[in-house]
């Protein structure tokens, strides 16, 4: 089963940093979920697919979320964020807020460290449709948690999801960052959600992989990129805390076109 095929002690979490490109500080991280190299071969995209089709998929993404905070130093962040993946059916789970506090009490979390990331697939199209998702996604801002829309400008109704659902931040797909230095196309949009968020939620742009479109990105203002350039998932100890992330840098390299 797919339960049985994700223990814990078979999965484990890396984290992406996000960088700030306004003073070249790593803004938060992002954990990725992956089967640990003792299950190499075992792919987590089928495990969630898996899990979904026996019903089983609160169990595996709520499992998922604790790994993801009980593997990070929270307590040695200063300013940074951690950005955790969310199903909206598992916010809607009759289980998750028991579940949601019992993580805060276990963890000692404090919850304005914590933005939540809503996942998109078509799968979990119907859930947005259900009144109890506003319910849910406020009475995790009432405990201090933020809120993010990932993939923004992707799915057809995100637009609408941005003025229904006030997140705190919005994530764009990777493909406004894709050849963004060639497209005037891509940057005017960009700066019109930039415009539009700025006195309202924080924008990060994902998938900057290419040093021109990092350049460019900077160049009209983007507050927040997360992309390979700028540093690759990778597990976070105590003894390596950040250190790897922070040396990949050069911001000297990016300040024009």
């Amino acid at each position: 089963m797919a339960i049985q095929a994700a223990k814990l002690d078979a999965i484990e979490h890396i984290y992406q940093p996000m960088w700030n490109l306004n003073n070249w500080s790593i803004f938060g991280y992002e954990a990725l979920l992956r089967f640990t190299e003792q299950s190499a071969g075992r792919d987590i995209e089928s495990a969630f697919y898996l899990a979904r089709r026996e019903n089983r998929l609160y169990e595996l993404d709520s499992m998922a979320i604790e790994s993801a905070i009980s593997n990070f130093p929270l307590a040695s962040l200063t300013h940074e964020l951690l950005f955790i993946n969310i199903f909206p059916s598992t916010l809607l789970d009759y289980r998750f807020p028991g579940f949601i506090r019992t993580i805060m009490n276990s963890y000692s979390v404090v919850p304005d460290k914590i933005v939540f990331e809503l996942n998109e697939t078509q799968d979990e199209s119907h859930a947005w449709e259900i009144p109890e998702l506003k319910e849910r996604l406020a009475l995790l801002k009432d405990y201090g948690f933020h809120i993010a829309l990932d993939d923004v400008g992707k799915g057809a109704a995100t637009l609408q999801k941005i003025i229904e659902f006030e997140p705190n931040y919005i994530k764009l797909d990777r493909y406004f960052s894709e050849g963004l230095s060639k497209s005037k196309e891509k940057q005017e949009l960009i700066s019109l959600f930039i415009s539009y968020s700025k006195h309202k939620m924080g924008l990060i742009l994902e998938g900057i992989e290419k040093d021109t479109d990092l350049a460019q990105a900077k160049l009209i203002n983007v507050p927040v990129v997360q992309g390979y350039l700028l540093g690759k998932p990778q597990k976070i100890t105590p003894d390596n805390l950040f250190g790897k992330f922070r040396e990949s840098l050069n911001p000297m390299r990016y300040q024009s076109v």
